[in-house]
């Protein structure tokens, strides 16, 4: 069978892709089968399976020629079936990560237009002895563990368990980046509407490798949060508000640690000339020799940002004998309402260490994995899961804009964050690295070799959207899989957000604009379609799967908090309803999504339940 789809791709990427040479196709194939190979979801991936082993053979010349095969693509996409749409953007989306990175770490694009090549580099495995006992143990080391760890061990004997690594402390490649310090090779994807998962996976967690927006919890959110618990001022409360600034002042969060990178500057201003105002990012750094390194999020810098590990359990504050990196946390061993035990394993050791409490913060889309294969049952563990999903704009100018390059992210804008009943969306900066640009954006209808040579005076923009919709856990063995579904409301806050990015490129000049849609909706100055006209087809995007292609860095609420066991998974003290030692400190437990980029928040709810316990 992988000969027939090795043909199949040699035939689709030299169709898609004419100006590659045979040893770019060679390597762009050698990724696509580690993807096919490691993929989360099997059942897409055996559909893929299928499709590429069916096209291999000649009869389907007489109905897809090789020189239509972009536009075969391109219909695809545009199918009023489901399944064929996810089938052409699968194709779009995958092919441009198969050019964006590789096996040895450098994707076929980088040579074709200016880009820092990074080595692959090495990580060093730090094992530690499992204990026979542990008083407390933390599973999880990002957002929430970090600093519940910093706090019990004041009190307790700690350990933190992690299946993440130690970053390497190098200005590693995107590929390097991805397969070490994201969950799945920062490939995996919901299913129905297909959403990117980005999620960290170091010591550290996400606080390791993400943008270091650091904003903290709006009004508006804790006041909703306190609605949906039954509560009055128990979010929205001073002790909470005291756990903000806790936190903020222990990161050293701060305008000062941003500015605006030349990327941004002219999406800032078209969106000031459509009256859309902005606010710098708040960042956690310590030194700002970290301010414009954009490979911070795949590992570099790393002592510069203050991660969870650098802030709450590095060397100088934490026993690192009690660190247990590279573990895999197979379950909890539950008997007469209390966790007796968690099981673990690094390699070929695995070991039942006894325990009188465990605080789980691996994230939401693991922690509700770890109570299921521990036996334990709740109506709402798995559901309610938030995605803040992400969706873009690019704009091309006639002056180089490196759009990987300078911080991070340098401004937001929050005008339409409350736009409808307390939920809208934010406006941010992108820094687009290949391996976000290229499959987000695709472009299979024009020149490929001048989509590449262009790439550099292209520039991002975001719409984050605070959503109401929810997605599900699907089945948990051997690999769990999430389902989201994305409603309309939510579908047309995106859509208002799109338009406005939409404006203001072409109000600041932009030559060509780009909307992250399937296919790719591309406006050009130079064509005859108005900036009207253009508007109105970003406006006509149908609410359906595969319509628009969507990302998320920002999971929550799949073990929800409410103080009634049938409409929550912990109580008020962040306690697991039903167990008497078994507590979640992570984004796991918001009663609702937190708006804005969550770091702040997260941390902030570690610190005000962990002080509880």
């Amino acid at each position: 069978m992988d000969k027939r789809i090795s043909k199949s791709f040699k035939i689709i990427f030299s169709s898609l892709y004419p100006n590659f040479d045979d040893g770019e196709r060679e390597n762009a194939e050698e990724y696509f089968f580690f993807i096919l190979k490691n993929y989360p979801d099997r059942s897409e991936i055996n559909q893929l399976k299928l499709f590429f082993f069916t096209f291999s053979f000649g009869i389907r010349k007489l109905f897809i020629k090789d020189k239509n095969i972009p536009s075969f693509v391109k219909n695809l996409q545009s199918s009023s079936l489901t399944l064929l749409r996810q089938l052409g953007t699968s194709i779009s989306t995958l092919f441009g990560i198969c050019n964006a990175r590789s096996l040895t770490g450098e994707g076929n694009l980088y040579k074709h237009f200016e880009y820092p090549i990074h080595k692959n580099n090495n990580i060093e495995k730090k094992t530690n002895e499992f204990p026979e006992s542990i008083e407390i143990a933390v599973v999880g080391s990002g957002s929430g563990g970090g600093i519940a760890a910093n706090l019990l061990n004041e009190k307790y004997e700690v350990g933190i368990f992690d299946k993440g690594s130690y970053l390497n402390k190098e200005r590693n490649n995107e590929t390097f980046g991805y397969h070490n310090f994201y969950e799945g090779y920062g490939m995996q994807q919901t299913r129905k509407f297909s959403v990117l998962l980005l999620a960290g996976k170091s010591v550290g967690g996400g606080t390791s490798i993400n943008w270091t927006n650091s904003l903290k919890t709006p009004e508006n959110i804790l006041k909703e949060w306190d609605s949906l618990t039954n509560q009055d001022n128990y979010f929205n409360s001073d002790e909470f508000n005291n756990s903000m600034d806790y936190v903020c002042k222990q990161l050293n969060v701060s305008e000062k640690n941003n500015k605006i990178p030349h990327k941004e500057v002219k999406l800032i201003e078209g969106l000031e000339k459509n009256d859309i105002g902005y606010k710098i990012i708040p960042r956690n750094l310590s030194n700002l020799d970290y301010l414009d390194d954009g490979f911070s999020t795949f590992g570099s810098s790393y002592e510069s940002r203050n991660s969870s590990y650098t802030s709450w359990f590095s060397e100088d504050t934490f026993d690192q004998n009690n660190i247990y990196s590279d573990t895999n946390i197979k379950r909890l061993v539950i008997s007469n309402n209390r966790a007796t035990h968690i099981e673990v394993e690094n390699g070929s050791n695995s070991k039942k260490i006894a325990l009188n409490k465990v605080i789980l913060c691996a994230g939401a889309l693991n922690t509700p994995k770890i109570l299921m294969d521990s036996g334990y049952s709740n109506k709402q563990l798995g559901k309610n899961l938030k995605l803040h999903p992400v969706s873009g704009v690019a704009g091309k100018y006639s002056e180089e804009q490196k759009p990987w390059n300078g911080s991070m992210q340098g401004f937001y804008s929050d005008k339409f964050l409350f736009k409808n009943d307390n939920y809208g969306y934010l406006l941010e900066g992108l820094p687009m690295h290949p391996s976000l640009f290229f499959p987000f954006f695709p472009n299979n209808s024009d020149s490929y070799e001048s989509f590449i040579k262009d790439y550099n005076y292209w520039s991002g923009g975001i719409v984050l959207t605070s959503d109401t919709s929810s997605g599900s856990i699907v089945n948990k063995s051997p690999q769990h899989l999430w389902k989201y579904d994305f409603n309309k409301f939510d579908h047309d806050h995106l859509i208002d957000g799109l338009v406005n990015l939409v404006k203001a490129y072409h109000s600041s000049g932009a030559s060509e604009i780009m909307v992250a849609s399937s296919p790719t909706l591309h406006w050009k100055e130079d064509s005859k379609e108005s900036i009207e006209d253009f508007i109105s087809k970003v406006n006509s995007i149908k609410h359906q799967p595969f319509r628009i292609l969507l990302g998320s860095a920002h999971q929550m609420g799949s073990a929800r908090m409410n103080p009634d066991p049938n409409k929550g998974v912990v109580d008020l003290d962040g306690k697991v309803h039903g167990l008497e030692n078994v507590y979640i400190t992570d984004s796991s437990v918001f009663p609702r999504c937190s708006g804005v980029n969550p770091m702040i928040s997260i941390q902030s709810m570690s610190h005000f339940l962990t002080s509880k316990i």
